[in-house]
C-alpha cells in the first residue's frame, strides 16, 4: 500500500476491473489486489454503466430455495440435459410438497391480477415456507391454507380482494378457508395480523365496475369517511358499505342505478346492500328520493 498523502482524494479512482485504487495525476498504484464484497452488477450499455442491474436475481420467497439456484439456457441439447439435471439436483424429495404449495400460490395470484403482486407473492411465499417448516400444511388442507394466507396478505396490504373469486380459483368453501385460519393461529406458534380493508379501496374499484361519474365516486367516498368518522361503519364489512355509498351517490347524483345491477356486478347481495343502505342514510341523516 503507497501513501496517499500526497494525491488530492479528488483525484482517486478505483478500477474495477483491476481491483486498484489509481491517483489520476501521477498514476501511482494507490492500493491493489483488493475483493469487492459488494452486489454482483452487470450491465450492457457501451457508454454508459449508469444502468447496471444485478448479475442474479434477488433473494425471494416466492420459490423453495429463495432463488438462489442458477438457470441454465435450454437452446441446446447440453443445455437441456444440464438443466434437468439441475432441477432434479435443487429440489429434495421432502421439498416437493412446498414446491407444489409455493406454484399453486404463484399461479392464483397471476390469476387475480393484483396491483404489486409480487409483494403479494413475497409475503404469501414467506408465510407458506414457516407453515411448512412447522409441518402445519398438508395435502389435504394445502389449497385451503393458501386461500387463507392470500386473503390475510391482502387484507395487511388494504388490497380490495374478491372473496369469492380467491374461493373458487383455490376450490375451497368459505368454511375451510376460515378452518384454515384458524388452524394457522393455534399451531404457527405466532398470530398472523389480520387488517381490514378500508372501504374506500372498494370505492374506487367499485366505482370503475359500475363506471359511474367521477363526482359520484367523489361523492361516494366523502360519505364512506363521514361515516366511517361516526363509527357507522364499525364491524360492518367494507364490501357493503361501499356499495351502499355508491348506490346512494348514484341516486343524489341522478345516476341511478337498481340495486339488483349493483348486487350483480359487485357481487354483493341484495339483503346487505339493502342493510348498508339503511345504516348510512339513518346514521347520516340522509334524506333519498326513490
Amino acid at each position: 500500500m503507497v501513501d496517499v498523502s500526497s494525491c488530492p482524494q479528488s483525484s482517486i479512482i478505483y478500477d474495477e476491473v483491476r481491483g486498484e485504487y489509481i491517483c489520476t495525476e501521477t498514476g501511482e498504484v494507490l492500493e491493489e489486489r483488493l475483493v469487492d464484497v459488494g452486489p454482483e452488477w452487470r450491465s450492457f450499455e457501451v457508454i454508459s454503466d449508469t444502468g447496471r442491474v444485478r448479475g442474479s436475481e434477488p433473494v425471494t420467497s416466492k420459490v423453495h430455495d429463495y432463488g438462489l439456484s442458477t438457470t441454465i439456457d435450454e437452446h441446446s441439447y447440453e443445455g437441456r440435459k444440464l438443466n434437468e439435471l439441475n432441477k432434479s439436483s435443487r429440489i429434495l424429495s421432502r421439498e416437493k410438497k412446498l414446491v407444489k404449495a409455493l406454484q399453486l400460490t404463484n399461479s392464483i395470484i397471476n390469476r387475480l391480477n393484483l396491483p404489486n403482486s409480487d409483494l403479494i407473492k413475497n409475503e404469501v411465499g414467506m408465510i407458506v415456507n414457516k407453515l411448512y417448516r412447522k409441518n402445519i400444511i398438508k395435502k389435504k388442507n394445502m389449497r385451503a391454507m393458501i386461500a387463507a394466507v392470500i386473503i390475510t396478505a391482502l387484507k395487511n396490504h388494504n388490497i380490495p380482494l374478491n372473496t369469492r373469486e380467491i374461493l373458487n380459483l383455490c376450490q375451497v368453501t368459505q368454511r375451510e378457508a376460515w378452518k384454515a385460519l384458524l388452524k394457522i393461529h393455534r399451531d404457527s406458534g405466532e398470530r398472523i395480523r389480520l387488517n381490514v380493508v378500508d372501504p374506500i379501496s372498494y370505492v374506487r374499484q367499485y366505482s370503475c365496475i359500475l363506471e359511474v361519474a367521477p363526482e359520484t365516486e367523489s361523492l361516494a367516498m366523502k360519505l364512506v369517511t363521514t361515516a366511517k368518522n361516526s363509527g357507522i361503519t364499525s364491524g360492518k364489512g367494507p364490501q357493503g358499505i361501499a356499495a351502499a355509498a355508491l348506490y346512494i351517490a348514484s341516486i343524489l347524483m341522478n345516476e341511478k342505478q337498481t340495486q339488483q345491477n349493483i348486487s350483480e356486478k359487485l357481487g354483493v347481495t341484495e339483503v346487505t346492500l339493502r342493510n348498508r343502505y339503511r345504516d348510512l342514510i339513518e346514521g347520516l341523516d340522509i334524506l333519498v328520493e326513490l
